[in-house]
Parts: C-alpha cells; structure tokens; sequence
C-alpha cells in the first residue's frame, strides 16, 4: 500500500493536520521483554534496549542502527534470547527491520507511488490537467495492491487550531502581572504551539509596525531584549485580546497568540 498527499498551503491540510489517522508507533511493555518474550520482535527490542546497555559491547558507544557491527551484535543478542525461549524467525533482516522500524515494502509500489507524484506535479506546475484536490474528488490518494489494484481518493479537513498551518491566532489566558519570562515558559509548555526558543513582537506604531519584546534569534537583539524578560505582560499589552506575533525555530511560519487577561476576584473587606 501507499498514498499520496496534495499539500496546497492555506488550502488542504497540512501533514500535522492528518498526523492522527497514522497508526500509533507499537511500543512493548518492558516487563514482557525482560521477563516473558513471546515473539521474535520481543527479542530484538529486548537487545536493544535492555543489553545493549547492560554489556555495552562498544564501550560507551551510542547504538547506531546504520552501523553494521552494532546490527550483527544486536542480531546475536536477540537470536541467543530467542532460542532460549523457544522462539523462532530471528534473522539479521529482521532484527533490521525492527531495530529501525522499516516498514517492508516492494519496488513495484515505490514505482507507482513514484509516478503519481511526478504526475501530480507536473499538473500542478504546467496546470495540464487539475491536480487532485477537493473538487475532483480529494487531495489524498491511497494505493492499495494487496489483492489486486484498488485506488481511492478523498478529501480531509483541516485543523481549526493546527499548529502548523492554522492561522487562526492561539488564544492564552494570563495574569496581568505574568512576567514575559513566565508567559514564554508557559508558551513551551503548550501543547497547541510546541515551541522552543520563541521570539516575541507586539504590534506599534512606529515605522515598522512592530516593537520587539524578546528575540533570542539574534545575538544584537537578545542583549537589547534580555532585561524585557523580567517586565510584566500587561507593560506590553493595553488590553485582552491583543494578539502578540511569536517566531520559533520550529515553526514554518510565524503564529499570532491573542493574550487574555484572567480576571482577579477581589474581596470586600469590613
């Protein structure tokens, strides 16, 4: 089987959107792979997480699946812890396969996946012929040659909230007195951005549009920013609703983050 994917910015799904409909990476429980092994793939994670570690057969060398002396040790170590509980199908290709979780796969269907690509993209760079999207049909397309040829295209959605490629802003609830230093942190900690050294501007009206809060991208600007880290939140945004525009390293493009302040209860006191 394979697929293939129209990815037009701003129109269809990015690939974070459909990240959802792939199927779970498999993980074994590691009391089974040290205690009861029951299948050939228990032995070969058995090897590389638990042994390799334990014996350390290359010092304190980091195990490297391209390296071929650490695949035959791996492959000696989960043959050994095979055949003594009783399992079969351990070979060198397999423990491979599993070490760097390969998914098999044959030359004819590479070949097929291959051509749609090249098709698709010839479309959509002489417009020869409308390339897949949602008015002909979807903008995805799955191959599936297990028994016989079958094709099928459709159309998925796109994420109002997808960090990627929404551009919708990200709305954030904080106090007034959040320090920028804490704002940055709690924006790290948020799934829906997953940053990792964020640079954060606010709009104004100076020449540029922009005023510059906190930028650790370069080195003239973090010396300048560097003490906005200690001001509060509500020293760079009048009110709620106030959309700061946040660069990171990991994101495509830029993210707006609208700022809410929560409301403080106060207390009558008599």
């Amino acid at each position: 089987a394979g697929h293939v994917n129209v990815i037009y910015p701003g129109v269809t799904p990015c690939f974070e959107c459909i990240l959802p409909l792939f199927p779970p990476q498999i993980n074994f429980p590691m009391c089974t792979l040290a205690d009861i092994p029951r299948t050939p793939a228990h032995c070969v994670e058995w090897a590389k997480q638990l042994e390799w570690d334990r014996a350390k057969p290359f010092g304190e060398q980091a195990l490297e699946c391209d390296d071929p002396r650490h695949m035959q040790w791996l492959y000696q170590a989960a043959l050994a812890r095979a055949e003594a509980h009783g399992i079969e199908g351990v070979t060198l290709k397999f423990t491979q396969g599993v070490a760097k979780r390969i998914i098999p796969a044959i030359a004819a269907t590479n070949a097929i996946v291959a051509a749609v690509c090249a098709n698709e993209v010839l479309k959509l760079a002489t417009a020869a012929a409308p390339h897949m999207q949602a008015s002909t049909g979807g903008h995805y397309m799955m191959y599936q040659g297990g028994e016989g040829v079958f094709t099928n295209t459709m159309a998925h959605e796109r994420h109002a909230d997808c960090p990627v490629c929404s551009r919708a802003a990200v709305r954030m609830e904080v106090p007034r007195d959040l320090t920028v230093a804490q704002l940055i942190e709690e924006m790290k900690a948020d799934t829906r951005l997953r940053l990792r050294n964020p640079a954060l501007s606010v709009a104004a009206s100076n020449a540029a549009g922009m005023k510059t809060i906190y930028n650790p991208h370069v080195k003239s600007m973090l010396l300048q920013t560097t003490p906005n880290l200690d001001t509060t939140v509500g020293t760079w945004v009048a009110e709620s609703g106030v959309e700061l525009t946040v660069d990171d390293p990991v994101m495509a493009t830029q993210k707006q983050v609208a700022i809410h302040f929560k409301e403080q209860s106060s207390m009558d006191t008599s």
